[in-house]
């Protein structure tokens, strides 16, 4: 079985993510984030293909709302009973968004990398 290749990177975004849906508000957990859109894990219960409002703050970057559409659905982990985590890809999203998110997911990588080679030299 040949696994799904993403068209951009992500990176784990463990940050509280807010949104509108059918109109009523909510607060979500963020799972990753990406040039093309969030996956967050809630309670709530969306449908392939909603449209949304997403609320979120990227550090070094500021706050940020975009539209966005359910695109996938998957059981949560064991941490929260009842959650799904929700695949969206974001819709109109400014380019200039696109290049704050491409240098989060880049700078995390980044130090992510730093931080496992500063443990591998230690043992």
């Amino acid at each position: 079985m040949t696994e799904k290749k993403r068209k951009y990177p992500r990176k784990s975004f463990n940050k509280p993510v807010a949104f509108i849906c059918k109109g009523i508000a909510t607060v979500a957990d963020g799972v990753e984030i990406g040039e093309g859109g969030l996956s967050l894990q809630t309670e709530f219960a969306l449908n392939l293909s909603d449209k949304i409002v997403i609320n979120f703050y990227l550090p070094q970057a500021g706050f940020f709302s975009v539209r966005a559409e359910v695109k996938n659905t998957v059981p949560a982990q064991v941490t929260k009973k009842n959650s799904m985590v929700y695949g969206l890809g974001f819709v109109d999203v400014p380019l200039s968004l696109k290049r704050m998110i491409r240098a989060y997911v880049a700078r995390t990588l980044h130090d992510q990398e730093d931080l496992m080679t500063a443990i591998q030299a230690k043992s």
